[in-house]
């Protein structure tokens, strides 16, 4: 997302709103791994079922561009993230976004909870929340038990 429209998501950084930001690399540490997929295919879960046939093409995907047993929860972890915060630790600071040149779409926090009293540009920006953990098998299980219900 950050990629695709930079100048929008530091735009929403800067803004003073109340912004809880799950990145990729606490993402990528969620995965719905084959054996899972095995587990929702003989469940009788409409959403399971549902599921399996949609995202055939991410499971391939995965295999054969991450080399991967499984696939990344996305969205499902930024959604229960937003939904329940106590799945996650998170620190506070500003976040920029370098909106040009061949670091397009890079964040960069500035950990106001690590800095003494030096001023400087970033001092005055707004805080966000940046999610730094994720307590993976409590995602996992919740995402598995909504789809075989």
């Amino acid at each position: 997302m950050i990629f695709g429209d930079p100048d929008v998501v530091d735009i929403v950084f800067t803004c003073g709103a109340d912004v809880l930001a799950v990145g990729i690399y606490v993402t990528h540490q969620v995965v719905l791994t084959d054996s899972d997929r095995e587990t929702l295919a003989s469940s009788n879960g409409t959403f399971a079922q549902y599921l399996l046939k949609i995202l055939e093409v991410y499971f391939n995907y995965h295999h054969d561009g991450y080399s991967t047993k499984g696939v990344y929860l996305h969205d499902p972890t930024a959604m229960l993230a937003a939904i329940n915060p106590s799945l996650i630790t998170y620190v506070e600071g500003a976040v920029r976004v370098q909106t040009n040149g061949i670091t397009r779409g890079l964040t960069l926090l500035y950990n106001k909870q690590k800095r003494f009293t030096e001023i400087t540009e970033w001092s005055n920006q707004p805080s966000v929340k940046v999610a730094f953990t994720v307590d993976v098998p409590a995602v996992l299980k919740l995402v598995m038990e909504r789809l075989m219900k």
